[in-house]
């Protein structure tokens, strides 16, 4: 197969298509695997509620391509992967996403014990730049008292890119189920150990599938395309940021070494004309009260006069 256009897992039609079928005994298998390695709920049955593989209005408005299941116990786990933006932009919308689900699911007036708890799992192509873990986990209470279990909204972000440096700590052979399917995920189609697990042989079956349809391939392809443009925009703003952050921090740096050079000027001057004056009120003044004070004592001003432009 030509390499330029292998498409990888994490595009959001590619992954997509590997769960989104409830027909599908193997999609099925996926999906209650993923669920159950990141997550602690047990799947005795899911039910896919978006199952159309490309929204009708996804061209015009490039819809979210995510995955919205009920569990059997009404628990709804919502799957995204994400493969660029900034941790902080992505862990809001997020929390947004879960409480606008929760908030959706009863009326005014309703029983509140009717609500059930929201699962979020972010399939993220990054690293995890704080902590180095593959999964964190959030819930909207504390759990000092177990008081998470209560919580309505859990929410999972795997850190797919944090699977190098797990294999280089621990080796490919010693990784665990929810570790072999981040790097089925993340290494794709050319992952070394696709063929040694069930989820392995089942993404392999359904990615050469899909390859064999040129309508998805393209469009998928054009998915890949918009995410790296996106990302190339993100990753120019994180550089336009940092430029300015930087400019910032030498303004300041330049500012302060100025103000240190006039302050060594003036209680140069200072000590001079009244050696025997305690000279301790001289610091951390601006600049502009140093400049006042060396105008002062060049103009022989009284130690009364030069006092009062710092408040003494």
């Amino acid at each position: 197969m030509n390499k330029e256009k292998n498409i990888p897992f994490y595009n959001d039609l590619l992954f997509k298509y590997f769960v989104y079928n409830n027909e599908d005994q193997d999609c099925m298998y996926l999906l209650k695997t993923i669920i159950e390695a990141v997550t602690p709920l047990k799947c005795k049955e899911l039910y896919v509620k978006n199952a159309e593989l490309l929204p009708s209005h996804y061209r015009e408005k490039r819809a979210v391509l995510d995955v919205r299941v009920k569990t059997n116990d009404g628990e709804t786990v919502n799957i995204e992967i994400q493969a660029y933006d900034d941790f902080e932009n992505v862990f809001k919308r997020f929390q947004y996403y879960a409480c606008k689900n929760i908030a959706t699911q009863i009326e005014e007036g309703d029983d509140y014990n009717q609500l059930k708890p929201f699962y979020q799992i972010v399939l993220y192509h990054e690293y995890d730049k704080e902590h180095h873990e593959l999964v964190r986990e959030f819930s909207n209470t504390g759990n000092k008292y177990h008081d998470n279990q209560r919580s309505l909204i859990y929410m999972y972000f795997v850190f797919m890119k944090e699977i190098d440096r797990i294999i280089e700590e621990k080796g490919e052979e010693n990784l665990n189920e929810l570790e072999e399917i981040v790097n089925l995920i993340e290494k794709g189609n050319e992952c070394d150990r696709i063929n040694l697990t069930k989820v392995g042989q089942i993404m392999k079956k359904k990615y050469d599938k899909f390859m064999e349809d040129d309508d998805l391939k393209d469009e998928a392809l054009a998915i890949a395309k918009f995410q790296s443009q996106q990302k190339a925009k993100q990753r120019n703003y994180e550089k336009v940021v940092e430029a300015l952050k930087s400019a910032e921090e030498e303004k300041i740096k330049a500012l302060e070494e100025k103000r240190e050079k006039i302050k060594e000027q003036v209680v140069k001057f200072y000590q001079k004309k009244y050696p025997n004056e305690d000279i301790s009120y001289l610091e951390n003044l601006t600049e502009k009260q140093y400049d006042e004070i060396f105008d002062k004592l060049l103009n022989d001003e009284s130690i009364e006069e030069i006092k009062k432009i710092i408040g003494k």
